[in-house]
């Protein structure tokens, strides 16, 4: 019985290593490849490499993904959302702070509309209304410029800091100067984050939350593969040791 499992686990090692062969020189043929476009790269003055060039595609699809998770969270559209977090980070504040803020500002409005006397009072306080005519709720980007306006018009202080908590949460301090922007230096930051090229749509932002998905399952799968490898050869493992 041992013997035989002996047999398996060296057909196995012959095969993987004619597969570690095959692919060993498929990478050989990459390596060509990248020091070409390395070379282009360089020719062009450009300082990038391939490595980086996959970073760059990588970092913009998390990107993309995630502005599609924050826009069904707050109820801001995915085009707004990829103008405003730009327009909030050359104010200096952090992408992490800032969609944090935005997470805030959402539940606030369904406590205040939904009988949250706390909360409602914090909107009243800046004469912002978070509910149309109707009693639907309004527009989260909308009631953030709004708030942005009322914002603008204050002085800086502990007032003015302790109204961006109430409303934004913990990041409302960090908030105050993309506040400050009010409704038209807001939508000015918007314009040039606009003319950079930075505006993503719903159907690529969905389209990248689907290839993120896709790489999960990817993952476990060959997790699975791992562990069922692992599961065959062991025995005979054992059995040699």
């Amino acid at each position: 019985m041992a013997s035989d499992r002996a047999q398996i686990l060296i057909t196995a090692i012959d095969q993987t290593k004619a597969a570690l062969a095959s692919v060993k020189g498929n990478l050989e043929g990459l390596s060509a490849a990248a020091s070409k476009v390395n070379g282009v790269l360089a020719g062009l003055g450009a300082a990038l490499s391939l490595g980086a060039l996959v970073a760059a595609g990588k970092a913009a699809l998390d990107t993309a993904d995630n502005l599609s998770k924050l826009s069904q969270k707050t109820g801001i559209s995915v085009e707004s959302l990829s103008l405003l977090v730009p327009a909030a980070e050359l104010s200096a504040v952090s992408t992490e702070k800032f969609e944090a803020g935005l997470k805030k500002l959402a539940t606030g409005m369904l406590e205040a509309a939904t009988g949250s006397e706390a909360s409602a009072q914090n909107f009243e306080a800046l004469g912002v209304a978070v509910q149309n005519q109707d009693g639907t709720l309004r527009d989260s980007e909308q009631v953030l410029q709004d708030l942005a306006d009322r914002f603008q018009a204050m002085p800086d202080g502990a007032e003015k800091a302790a109204l961006a908590v109430d409303i934004f949460g913990k990041a409302g301090a960090e908030m105050i100067p993309f506040l400050n922007q009010g409704r038209e230096g807001i939508g000015a930051l918007k314009q040039e984050a606009a003319e950079l090229g930075l505006q993503l749509s719903a159907d690529t932002a969905a389209q990248a939350g689907n290839f993120n998905d896709a790489l999960d399952k990817l993952k476990l799968a060959t997790q699975s593969i791992g562990n069922q490898i692992i599961a065959s050869l062991l025995p005979a493992l054992n059995d040699m040791a």
